[in-house]
Order: structure tokens, then C-alpha cells, then sequence
């Protein structure tokens, strides 16, 4: 009894090429595989009554259906195309994911690499908070030294008031007097001078810190984001 190719039998039961193929594969046909002339392996089928009929095959009545020894045919080129064309297909599926993996991955490289650099400098700005108490006992004690210098000062302007009123007139004590006045006056500048110079340093320390505290505050907002709303809210690259 002779076999037919995959595309006989889908021509005689009006299904798909792929549908005779399924139907091999859970056994509802039954068939054998050829390497033929091309190194392709292909199906050869046992027809059924119904493939037979279809196909004005002459059948033996007393053999069994799907049950026929197999016989070697001639080479269907179009099964051979399809089954080709199949092989081809999967292989471009399989190469695809593969790219699609690569280029995934690439795309994700720079996300990953920015997400590393903002950990670092949570770090650091985290390591500076830390340290935010030392800069604050520094400015406390500094305004407690410039304080010190200024009751100085002032026990000093009341010594000088003192010896105005004992000595009067003597003119040793006038030029005691006018010297204790000009260091007054040079400590009492240069005392003004320190205190500016502490209060705008320590202004600008404040400042820096409350940059560093808003900026460390929108990183870990930045942080919490998804990964794929920071790559579609990254600005442009300028051309």
C-alpha cells in the first residue's frame, strides 16, 4: 500500500499542512519519516478510508486502517519547502529573542550604571549629614568664644572708665587712658570683624547643608521611581 505526503493528506481532509503534522505528533495519523534526495526528513502518511476515498486510492479491504507497512515515495517538493520554510522560522524566532535579550540589556546598562552613581552619592551626602552636628557644636562654640571676646571688651571699656575718674588729671594716666581707648577701639574692630566673618562662614555652611539636605531629599525621590518612568522622563541627549 503507498503512502502520501503531508500536503496530499491536507488537500484530501481540507486542513492545513501544520494540522496533518499535529495530528501526527498525538497519533491520530499514523506515518513514518524519510530523509529524502535534499538530507530533509519528511513525513510519508498512511492513508485512512477517508484520505483514500478522497484521493481515489485503492485499498486492500482486509487490511486495518492506519495500518499500513511503509513505502518508500517520491519526494514532495512542496512538503519539503514548508518543512524547510519551518525550520527557517524557528530559527529566526530563536535569533530574535536572543537580539531582543542583547538589546534589553544594553538599554538597561546606563539605567543601571546612573542608579549605581546615585547610590554612591546618597552615600556621601548621607556620610555629610552625619558629620552636620559636628558643624553645628563648631558654630556654637565659636559664638561662645566671640561672646567671651565681647564681655572682655567690656570689662575692659569699665576699667578704662575707672581710671578716668582716679586720675583724672594726671597726663600719665590720659595717655594710659587714650592707649586703653585705642586698643579698645582696635579689639572692638577687630572683635566686629571676626563676628561678620563667623556669622557669613557659618551662613554659608547652613546653606550649603540645606542645599545638600534638598538635594539628597529629590535623590531618593528619584530613587523610589520605577526604572522604566526614569528612562521615559530622562531629557533628550542635545544635539
Amino acid at each position: 500500500m503507498r503512502t502520501v505526503t503531508v500536503k496530499e493528506a491536507a488537500d484530501a481532509l481540507g486542513l492545513t499542512t501544520r494540522a496533518i503534522t499535529s495530528r501526527l505528533a498525538k497519533g491520530d495519523l499514523k506515518g513514518t519519516q524519510k530523509t529524502n534526495a535534499y538530507g530533509v526528513k519528511e513525513w510519508r502518511i498512511y492513508p485512512t478510508k477517508e484520505i483514500a476515498s478522497k484521493l481515489k486510492l485503492d485499498l486492500d479491504s482486509d487490511v486495518a486502517e492506519n495500518d499500513f507497512p511503509p513505502l518508500e515515495e517520491t519526494v514532495d517538493a512542496e512538503t519539503i519547502f514548508e518543512e524547510v520554510q519551518e525550520s527557517q522560522h524557528q530559527t529566526w524566532v530563536e535569533e530574535e529573542r536572543s537580539r531582543l535579550r542583547l538589546l534589553a540589556e544594553e538599554m538597561m546598562k546606563p539605567l543601571v550604571e546612573t542608579i549605581r552613581a546615585q547610590e554612591q552619592q546618597l552615600q556621601e551626602q548621607g556620610r555629610q549629614l552625619k558629620l552636620l552636628p559636628d558643624f553645628q557644636k563648631q558654630a556654637e562654640d565659636e559664638r561662645k568664644a566671640a561672646h567671651l571676646k565681647a564681655v572682655e571688651a567690656a570689662a575692659l571699656e569699665k576699667q578704662i572708665d575707672a581710671l578716668k575718674a582716679e586720675k583724672e588729671e594726671s597726663d600719665k594716666v590720659k595717655e594710659q587712658v587714650a592707649a586703653l581707648e585705642q586698643t579698645l577701639e582696635e579689639q572692638e574692630r577687630a572683635k566686629n570683624a571676626e563676628i561678620e566673618a563667623l556669622t557669613a562662614e557659618k551662613d554659608a555652611q547652613l546653606k550649603a547643608v540645606e542645599e545638600q539636605l534638598a538635594s539628597l531629599s529629590q535623590t531618593v525621590q528619584d530613587l523610589k521611581k520605577p526604572w522604566w518612568q526614569k528612562l521615559f522622563s530622562a531629557p533628550p541627549a542635545e544635539e
